[in-house]
């Protein structure tokens, strides 16, 4: 990875619909799991729907089995659907972010974020507003390509 893989943009806010997950952020597979359940009983469409993985504690200071992270979804149609237990609405905030798009397997994802931090963020001129949540957005998902072909945005708020 290179500076030169980092775009700064503004992002809209998004409105999404959540499942908590408390544990080790690779079994947030689980949350997702319990999402498609709640949303296939009420067939709700996900038809041009984001899915996004919300990160609130950094893994080298926080127990594995009380890190806080979210498996989200954002619908094309977000009025279509009242969230209730264990859905919740939340909205993530919009604005200044550096995008680092990763490529290939999940596993490869806690690499991409610590240089992202221990790298790119030192030597950027940036500032991370470590008062909200980073984020991955999942442009395609193993069901739909091998996982070489996995596309994520990683999303870091700024200041």
């Amino acid at each position: 990875m290179q500076a030169s893989d980092v775009k700064i943009v503004t992002l809209q806010p998004m409105d999404l619909l959540a499942v908590e997950h408390i544990g080790p952020y690779p079994k947030i597979s689980d949350a997702y799991a319990t999402l498609a359940q709640w949303l296939g009983q009420r067939n709700v469409s996900t038809a041009g729907s984001k899915l996004v993985g919300i990160f609130y504690d950094d893994p080298d200071r926080v127990e594995a089995s009380k890190l806080r992270s979210k498996a989200a979804i954002q619908l094309a149609d977000p009025s279509s659907v009242a969230p209730a237990s264990p859905v919740q609405h939340m909205q993530l905030r919009g604005g200044k972010h550096a995008v680092l798009l990763h490529k290939g397997p999940y596993e490869g994802l806690k690499a991409a974020w610590m240089w992202f931090y221990a790298e790119w963020l030192p030597n950027s001129g940036q500032q991370a507003d470590f008062s909200v949540p980073s984020f991955e957005v999942y442009r395609n998902t193993p069901d739909e390509v091998a996982p070489e072909a996995l596309l994520t945005e990683l999303c870091l708020p700024l200041v």
